[in-house]
């Protein structure tokens, strides 16, 4: 399995970090390592970097983008969200009601802008809550689902309410920062056209970096523009998790197999990522859906299929990558000889 032509890369966070782990997440069949610069501190992302290099592996770096998150909370976090539960998000917390628990998301959302009846998905998708209320304060919403809300995850509405730079000051501090580690690949969050490609290009050059530029493609603008970022782009990803929320998700396998096939085209990387392998940061064993959504992946010319939580915090990160490996080997052996040897 060591001649695999797709890529793993694999997320580190607190149950990969070690160095011993990652030693052997790479021996089990891990080429790149992802460092989340949405999560953790700068110490630790230059720790996870230099240890990662020192094992050989190749450094993704992934800037936070304009992201929504949660930020300040009139309640402790993580908090278990109850169907039917009613929870007001607003950008400050000089904005918080008694009346309900309230979150703040801390950049620039036009709340005005928002419908009733929206959806807006938490943790990709794991929390789902339908707009109530709107005001220019912030929105109202009420609960579809049950489970646990914890601090930094992700928030997306079904319309986008922001209007942020190609460029967002975080992703520029976060650059600076880590000016001279050496890491090999950036993956820039959120593209919606080529202006973001070009200004983290020249952003790289005034720290002397020529590292890779990876476009994510996770909302409607980057698809429609999506030609034009893999021309300017070093690659693309297709990161399925927001893409999911801001495109109907019944499309999401066809917009998948179009990005995908447009890079090959272009003779562009491309990386399919987000909840391949889900079930197994808990599990010891993937689904049978995971393990035909990571095949196919292969089969339709990923060049790198990524892991995020199941590595970053799951239970299992080497036996999830040593799994990913197994369904990869099977995958590119039906090239070479179809069915005949794979029983």
């Amino acid at each position: 399995m060591d001649n695999a032509r797709t890529n793993i890369i694999a997320t580190i966070g607190p149950a990969s970090a070690d160095e011993k782990i990652m030693k052997s997440m790479l021996e089990a069949g891990v080429d790149i390592f992802r460092i989340n610069l949405s999560h953790s501190d700068r110490d630790t992302h230059r720790s996870s970097i230099r240890k990662g290099k020192a094992l050989g592996a190749t450094i993704m770096i992934d800037l936070p983008g304009p992201k929504l998150r949660i930020g300040d909370s009139s309640i402790p976090l993580p908090y278990s969200v109850k169907v039917g539960e009613k929870m007001f998000f607003t950008g400050s917390s000089a904005e918080f009601r008694s009346s309900m628990p309230s979150l703040v998301l801390p950049r620039g959302v036009d709340f005005s802008m928002a419908e009733p009846g929206m959806l807006v998905l938490v943790d990709d998708g794991k929390l789902e809550f339908i707009v109530k209320e709107v005001s220019s304060k912030g929105v109202v919403v009420q609960s579809d689902s049950e489970g646990p809300l914890c601090a930094r995850k992700g928030v997306a509405f079904s319309k986008d309410l922001t209007n942020f730079p190609p460029l967002v000051n975080e992703d520029r501090q976060a650059i600076a920062e880590l000016a001279g580690e050496p890491f090999d690949i950036v993956a820039a969050s959120f593209v919606r056209n080529d202006d973001t490609i070009h200004e983290l290009r020249a952003e790289l050059a005034k720290y002397g970096s020529s590292a890779k530029i990876i476009a994510k493609i996770e909302d409607p603008s980057g698809v429609r523009n999506i030609e034009s970022i893999i021309k300017a782009a070093d690659g693309i990803m297709v990161a399925r998790g927001d893409l999911g929320v801001c495109t109907p998700i019944a499309a999401l396998p066809i917009l998948q197999k179009r990005l995908v096939s447009l890079a090959v085209y272009y003779r562009k990387t491309v990386i399919v990522a987000t909840q391949m392998l889900e079930s197994m940061t808990e599990s010891l064993l993937p689904t049978r859906a995971e393990v035909t959504d990571v095949a196919n992946a292969v089969l339709d010319g990923a060049d790198a299929v990524m892991l995020s939580g199941e590595t970053a915090v799951g239970k299992h990160p080497v036996k999830v990558v040593e799994t990913m490996s197994k369904i990869i080997f099977h995958a590119e052996s039906a090239f070479r000889t179809g069915l005949k040897d794979i029983l």
